[in-house]
């Protein structure tokens, strides 16, 4: 949702854990731009979760040998 200056203002969840990550949270402009990065990272990883593994270790693993 947009502040006066129209600009978006990031989620207080989100603000909250950047605060708890030490992050300057003074600048809602850049922490809006932060929220939105995050959120489309998000997307771009949710996509390799739809990715079927099963079965696909490789046989040539590391086995300690004594």
């Amino acid at each position: 949702m947009p502040n006066d200056s129209g600009a978006p203002m990031p989620d207080a969840a989100f603000l909250r854990n950047a605060q708890a990550a030490g992050l300057d949270t003074s600048d809602t402009g850049r922490m809006a731009d932060l929220q939105h990065r995050v959120a489309l990272m998000r997307e771009g990883l949710a996509r390799i979760y739809e990715i079927d593994v099963a079965g696909a270790e490789s046989p040539s693993a590391f086995v300690p040998v004594r």
